[in-house]
């Protein structure tokens, strides 16, 4: 029974909570449709109408009257058909809301509020533009009493100051009498009442009336430039010029007089230009001008500073000319006495004459500068360049000159030390042949002897080499650094066949004492000692006595060659040691 109840009051609490919702709901709504009609009321009750029946009586024509037409056309457009659906979809929306379609309604009301913005829009624009319609005529006419005015002014200025206009007055008032039939159109226009296109012609004078308040700007200063400045300048130069020549100075190319004339060839086509108002080309012409007139100062300047430098780096030219002339003929000379006895590898005589040859074309290109000066025909400025450039020639011409003179300088030097590294091979291979005899061995190598003859046979060519008419010293001096290393080679090679030599016969006098219990080391004794007289292959020898000694006693034969090699370098520390008293 108490479960029913519960249900009931749950229903009943369901029922409520939903009727709330909905009055809420329809009350909210209610508030929304009534803004609605509040900004709807508030747009159509504008007084569009009024000013279009103020327009129409301003009789306007052109564009003013389409413009008036199309903006009739939008307001009947929204009075007639956009207003209507409007008023239709909030009435809907209201309808809805009476009968507690709250949901329905609700989606209207916003549809609704999608539309109005839309036509407040439409409408603003409506309004603008038949305002501005309106204030046209009012506008045009403040705007034209100010290019009127500013266009009095700038015919003035031309009239009254014409002298600092030149030629370009006539074309400046061609200009300004296109922009008076302007303002006559725009009276024209006004009359007619169509304030509109008056208004895009008004656009059109002032522009034109800045451009021509730009160009009135700059025209004087680059016209007294044509007229005056340059002219003064270029007469200058020419006065300048003339004195110069009396006092014999000379010009290269193009001339002084004939580059005058060019200046004002483009003086008399920048005034042509300027008559025609073509600033930007006089502007950049006016630069050109300036910097010919720069460069002909320049070039004046450039010969009196020349000429007072001429007289010292002639000198220096002159003494550097005969320097070098004596100096390359002594080297030529020393050239050809040593390529008499040393072949010069380097190209060493005739780079001497090549620079001969180039000194005596610089003693010509000087002489000629001189003459010209004595001719009172020289141009400073080139002479003055050629003769800087003479005497740095003949700088680096004399840096190359020490570098041969130094480069043959060791010719004699090198023949001395490649005669006593000759007579030293001789005396090193006479101690080696020597002592390979003091050794008394069975026999020496056929390797060796060959290698002993190849060093032989190549300080023989040394030497040989050392003694013909003319010598290749650099070609020796390789040949004596491949000598010097074969030598050391042989003299090694000496080295580890006697040491293998001893070594071998020690070894088998240790080996005596195992011969004759131990068959394996008697037969490595017997075939050790025919290959130590037979094959007189000592290393051999040794490896073959040396092998057999350390599988009877381990370690027996490196103790024998320990003891021979300290036995050795203590014989040769005692050499060392009592050579200063011999020599006593």
């Amino acid at each position: 029974m108490q479960s029913w109840i519960y249900i009931v009051l749950g229903l009943l609490i369901v029922v409520l909570v939903v009727a709330l919702f909905v009055a809420f709901r329809r009350v909210q709504n209610e508030k929304e449709i009534n803004q609605l009609n509040e900004d709807f009321e508030a747009m159509t009750s504008q007084p569009i109408y009024k000013t279009i029946e103020q327009l129409d009586a301003m009789n306007l024509t052109g564009e003013s009257h389409k413009s008036l037409e199309k903006w009739r056309g939008a307001y009947y457009d929204l009075i007639n058909n956009k207003f209507g659906q409007l008023y239709q979809s909030v009435f809907d929306a209201e309808k809805a809301n009476q009968n507690f379609k709250i949901f329905t309604s609700k989606k209207r009301i916003n549809a609704s509020r999608e539309q109005l913005k839309e036509m407040q829009s439409d409408s603003q624009d409506v309004i603008d533009s038949l305002d501005q319609l309106v204030k046209s005529s009012e506008q045009n006419k403040v705007q034209g009493e100010k290019l009127s005015s500013q266009y009095r002014a700038m015919r003035k200025e031309v009239l009254t100051k014409s002298f600092d206009y030149g030629d370009s007055v006539d074309e400046f008032e061609d200009r300004l009498s296109d922009v008076d039939k302007q303002f006559e159109t725009i009276r024209k226009l006004t009359s007619a009442g169509d304030h509109l296109e008056a208004k895009k012609v008004l656009a059109d004078i002032a522009k034109k009336l800045n451009i021509l308040s730009d160009i009135l700007k700059r025209i004087p200063p680059r016209y007294h430039e044509l007229v005056t400045e340059f002219p003064d300048q270029l007469s200058e130069i020419k006065q300048y010029f003339e004195k110069m020549r009396t006092e014999h100075y000379s010009f290269g190319e193009p001339g002084i007089l004939e580059s005058i004339a060019m200046v004002h060839n483009k003086i008399a086509v920048t005034l042509t230009a300027l008559s025609k108002l073509e600033l930007q080309v006089v502007e950049q012409n006016n630069k050109s001008i300036v910097k010919s007139i720069d460069d002909l100062y320049q070039r004046l300047q450039d010969e009196l500073e020349a000429k007072k430098k001429v007289a010292a780096i002639q000198k220096e030219a002159s003494e550097y000319l005969n320097h070098s002339s004596v100096q390359i003929t002594n080297l030529i000379m020393s050239l050809d006495h040593l390529n008499q006895s040393y072949v010069l590898t380097h190209n060493e005589l005739d780079d001497a004459r090549q620079m001969q040859s180039e000194i005596a074309d610089m003693q010509k290109e000087y002489d000629r500068r001189v003459q010209e000066i004595a001719d009172h025909q020289a141009v400073y400025t080139a002479t003055f360049d050629s003769f800087e450039a003479i005497a740095k020639r003949l700088g680096e011409l004399e840096q190359k000159q020490y570098q041969i003179n130094d480069s043959v300088s060791g010719l004699f030097e090198g023949e001395r030390v490649a005669k006593q590294g000759v007579t030293q091979f001789e005396i090193d291979l006479k101690d080696i042949q020597r002592e390979v005899e003091q050794a008394n061995l069975p026999g020496v190598p056929k390797d060796f002897v060959d290698y002993f003859t190849m060093v032989r046979e190549e300080v023989a060519k040394l030497d040989d080499n050392l003694n013909q008419v003319q010598i290749n010293i650099e070609d020796i001096t390789k040949q004596l650094i491949m000598t010097q290393e074969d030598l050391n080679t042989l003299t090694q090679k000496a080295k580890d066949m006697k040491d293998a030599a001893i070594l071998t016969e020690q070894a088998l006098q240790y080996a005596n004492r195992y011969t004759y219990g131990n068959e394996a080391l008697a037969g490595a004794a017997a075939e050790a000692k025919r290959i130590y007289t037979e094959d007189h292959n000592y290393q051999q020898a040794l490896d073959t006595i040396a092998t057999a000694l350390d599988q009877v006693e381990p370690g027996s034969f490196k103790r024998i060659e320990s003891l021979y090699y300290n036995s050795e370098d203590a014989t040769d520390q005692s050499v060392i040691e009592t050579e200063p008293e011999t020599k006593a």
